[in-house]
């Protein structure tokens, strides 16, 4: 049965996550109302997992601010995570009930588990009916039984007819985007730099106009990519001159972007922003925030931050009530559930009728099926945002229910075509070659520079912007290293620190000469333990701190004109996954001038990393492609194809490899880098079948 699957799927997951962590003190200081804390970097104990298992998957981490530390010894005691050091495996800790652990003990960091609340909504009987009455609905569009607004095919005309007015600079894969929302269900596919969230804004804007009696409840998954939305819909509705709507947006919730907000404060709770400037003061906190190794200051500006955001604290449920648009996290939407569901109906939460008559998901691909199912009761109409080629759920359990309702997104029921889906093809971030590889990589070929943008003196001069002494044509580089990555048990996972050097040296460098300023440049990884040794080569060098060392799971969103990757090991599992394919799409992806890869013999092995290499000898081949069909025609083909340059239909490329019995031989695509396999029979028939001379 579905539903008990969805069960088991969650508590295989939730079985999975380990609910907290256990470190081995190695000292502990007292400052002044504060303890800093420093970890023995060797030891990670997660509940229910090996040792070294744990050390790959729980690295102390940026994810651990704001965790609950707890002690059993020398007198038991409990503290909240105020601030992290990574690099220095410390941590810091304030309101502490009792002295921290002395050195060798132990102390545990509990992380906040968003888990639970999903798996509370799946059972809630009647809720979880119509959970699944939503999944079915998904499930008869994705065969292609189902579309329209509300009531179906017979009802799609009652959807509003979005014009785009007065946006005439929408491109046309964003206008067809507006005829979205007369769907009862739909699907926009925003690959990077396309302005999906752009287009959302606009299409909200003009639905809130079109409907003034219409509800609409905003989703994404993390407090900035919900800032972004928020922003978007507002600038939309101020440019098109809809002015009298902008008071209905509301952002929920108060971990927002303060500074973001900043003449915008009408978007934040009106009654909680008071006389004195609420915003202002707070984004002046926030852009405050003093280093981690000053932890008086750290505390006098975490009590002065906690302070002025208590005062953002108001009924929700007012809030909701009165506004037009809602926008919130993911999480936030199914932590207060029973608050949104008492919205619609009589005002109980039984949920007897959506609360909104728009659900819209940003960056849905990245919020699991049985999530996204839980919350779809909420509303009449879904609009699905996002790019299911990046970034999907995290999912920590390998059992096949939870790969299922987890590591799933709604996108895994996308229709492969018709009106309830649009893919935007135009994207103006990436140069013109880094837009070429993404899209030849990721999206077979059809993303593309938009011809505004290509147009721009101004967009054009922007990646003209040479890095590590690369020409100002070169917008890929790659550097190659001599030594492999490999686990380092001190550093807890895959370290390189020839290239960790590299990069520190290039960015020290690069930030000297004053061609490019810290912020912006981004170097990624897909390793904490490497972000962290980089991070360290960076400070050796008194490199500003403002220069982002991310993870490539926290980039997705991100983007600068020069991005440094560095994949470490090539020979990883993990680099090794379908997921992987994903993570190599945002790290190429996030740069717009200048993209920067190191490499070492192990990482050209890699499928993708070798494809980059392929490309690069590729494009410098001069030779006129021959035909395959009239090759396939010579006596002792595909012999006669090693090594040639061909073309076979719409692919071109050089013939690579020849199986032992010759029935089928390999060409690398010039475009993509990739080998494709090619059958010798088919080619000859091909060959027969042409007309003789």
């Amino acid at each position: 049965m579905t539903l008990d699957e969805i069960r088991a799927a969650l508590d295989a997951e939730l079985e999975a996550t380990p609910e907290f962590y256990d470190f081995k003190v190695q000292r502990r200081e007292a400052e002044g109302p504060l303890w800093r804390v420093t970890l023995q970097p060797g030891y990670v104990f997660a509940e229910g997992r090996r040792g070294g298992l744990a050390s790959a998957q729980a690295l102390l981490d940026d994810s651990l601010d704001g965790a609950t530390a707890w002690w059993g010894a020398p007198q038991r005691g409990t503290a909240g995570v105020l601030a992290l050091s990574v690099e220095d495996d410390q941590l810091l800790l304030h309101n502490a009930s009792s002295p921290p652990p002395d050195p060798d003990q132990l102390i545990r960091l509990y992380p906040t588990r968003f888990l639970r609340a999903v798996t509370e909504a799946w059972w809630d009987a009647g809720w979880a009916a119509q959970a699944l009455q939503a999944l079915d609905r998904l499930e008869r569009q994705a065969a292609g039984r189902d579309t329209g607004w509300a009531g179906g095919e017979a009802d799609a005309a009652d959807g509003p007819v979005l014009t785009g007015s007065p946006f005439r600079w929408l491109r046309p894969g964003q206008r067809q985007a507006l005829g979205l929302l007369q769907q009862r269900c739909a699907f926009l596919w925003g690959p990077p730099g396309t302005g999906k969230t752009t287009t959302l804004g606009v299409m909200l804007a003009e639905y809130l106009e079109l409907r003034p009696k219409a509800r609409v409840l905003m989703l994404s998954t993390t407090n900035a990519a919900v800032d972004l939305a928020t922003l978007a819909v507002d600038k939309a509705l101020h440019k098109g001159r809809r002015e009298v709507w902008r008071a209905g947006v509301q952002r929920l919730g108060t971990r927002f972007q303060a500074a973001a907000y900043v003449g915008r404060e009408h978007l934040i709770p009106a009654d909680a922003l008071g006389e004195g400037g609420l915003i202002q003061r707070l984004a002046r906190a926030e852009a405050a925030r003093p280093a981690t190794r000053d932890p008086q200051a750290l505390k006098a500006w975490s009590d002065r931050v906690a302070a002025l955001r208590l005062e953002l604290r108001h009924s929700a449920q007012q809030v909701l009530r009165r506004c037009r648009l809602a926008a919130m996290t993911t999480t936030r939407a199914v932590g207060t559930l029973r608050s949104l569901r008492e919205l619609g109906g009589e005002g109980d939460a039984t949920g007897s009728e959506p609360a909104f008559d728009l659900l819209v998901f940003d960056e849905a691909s990245q919020v699991s099926l049985a999530h996204t199912l839980a919350l779809l009761p909420l509303g009449r109409a879904w609009l699905f945002a996002g790019d299911p080629s990046q970034l999907s759920p995290v999912l920590r359990s390998p059992e096949p229910a939870a790969r299922r309702w987890l590591g799933r997104s709604a996108f895994s029921l996308m229709p492969r075509s018709g009106s309830a889906v649009v893919r935007l093809e135009e994207q103006s971030r990436m140069a013109e070659p880094i837009s070429a590889l993404v899209s030849d990589l990721f999206y077979d070929g059809s993303l593309r520079v938009a011809d505004d943008a290509a147009r721009r003196a101004d967009w054009r001069a922007a990646r003209q912007r040479p890095l590590a002494q690369s020409a100002v044509e070169e917008h890929l580089l790659l550097h190659e290293l001599d030594s492999d990555g490999a686990w380092s048990a001190t550093e807890r996972g895959p370290v390189r620190r020839e290239s960790a050097e590299f990069i520190a040296d290039t960015v020290a460098t690069e930030l000297a000469t004053g061609r490019w300023q810290p912020q912006e440049l981004i170097v990624l990884t897909p390793f904490r333990a490497q972000r962290s040794l980089i991070r360290q080569c960076l400070q050796q060098r008194g490199v500003d701190e403002s220069v982002k060392v991310s993870t490539v799971h926290r980039a997705q969103g991100s983007e600068a004109p020069g991005v440094i990757f560095d994949p470490v090991d090539g020979r990883s599992p993990f680099l090794n996954t379908e997921e992987a394919l994903r993570l190599f799409n945002v790290a190429f992806s996030r740069a717009q001038a200048r993209l920067l890869v190191c490499l070492s013999p192990a990482d050209r092995a890699h499928p993708v990393l070798a494809a980059l290499l392929q490309r690069r000898r590729l494009a410098a081949d001069r030779r006129e492609p021959l035909e395959l069909a009239l090759l396939a025609a010579q006596p002792g083909f595909p012999a006669s194809a090693l090594g040639q340059r061909v073309r076979a239909g719409r692919h071109c490329g050089e013939v690579s490899r020849i199986s032992p019995d010759g029935r089928q031989f390999w060409l690398v695509n010039e475009r993509s880098g990739a080998e494709q396999l090619f059958d010798t029979a088919f080619w000859q028939a091909k060959a027969r079948a042409l007309p003789r001379p």
